[in-house]
């Protein structure tokens, strides 16, 4: 009887050896692979838009090509827009195949105090080419017009009102074109045919 109940104590100790080992046993998790996070795409943002003047000097007779991007008069295929005519007062897209141009209108606001959202949120019309209002010396309005002549006002060139002009490289216009500008005439001084442009402008660069 005693070496029946030593067998079974024995056993029992082994048992509960065993079982205890298995439960000191620590558990080896396998390491998870986290999954590569990919760096946002650039987009335009008011944090990097600079605001800038390009002084443009227009000679009687002369079209003038000029490039925002490097804010000074280029050759023709390294340009943005010419000015021509009429004391230089018409400006085109010299780069339609590059940048797609239109303009918008919107009151109490500036070149600096306009944001990415609101011109985003603009009704924009697109167009390759504006002119001049010279309706007061008769001459009828065919195209739309970024100045105005004021034929009463000892002839007068100023800005139209409240108008910008948006010229943007990408395939739509948001935070995700590749470049974009917003342009708006500033002060005008015309004399002999020749005239000079001061243009307000701000270039949105994507960050």
């Amino acid at each position: 009887m005693n070496r029946l109940f030593t067998t079974a104590a024995l056993l029992c100790a082994l048992s509960l050896g065993f079982t205890s080992c298995s439960k000191d046993e620590s558990v080896v998790e396998e390491p998870t692979e986290q999954p590569e996070e990919k760096p946002e795409d650039p987009k335009l943002s008011d944090e990097t838009a600079v605001s800038a003047t390009a002084k443009i000097e227009v000679p009687s007779g002369v079209k003038t090509f000029y490039d925002f991007k490097t804010n000074a008069v280029q050759e023709e295929a390294k340009s943005m827009i010419n000015l021509s005519g009429m004391y230089g007062s018409t400006l085109q897209n010299t780069s339609s195949d590059n940048y797609k141009m239109g303009y918008f209108d919107q009151e109490n606001t500036s070149i600096e105090k306009l944001t990415l959202a609101s011109v985003l949120a603009a009704n924009i019309t697109l167009t390759d080419k504006l002119g001049i209002d010279a309706s007061s010396a008769g001459v009828p309005v065919t195209l739309p017009t970024w100045i105005i002549y004021d034929f009463a006002n000892n002839h007068a060139v100023y800005p139209t009102a409240n108008r910008y002009i948006v010229m943007y490289k990408g395939e739509k216009l948001n935070n995700e074109a590749d470049e974009l500008y917003v342009i708006q005439a500033g002060s005008i001084t015309a004399a002999s045919g020749n005239a000079t442009y001061n243009i307000n402008f701000k270039r949105f660069i994507k960050q």
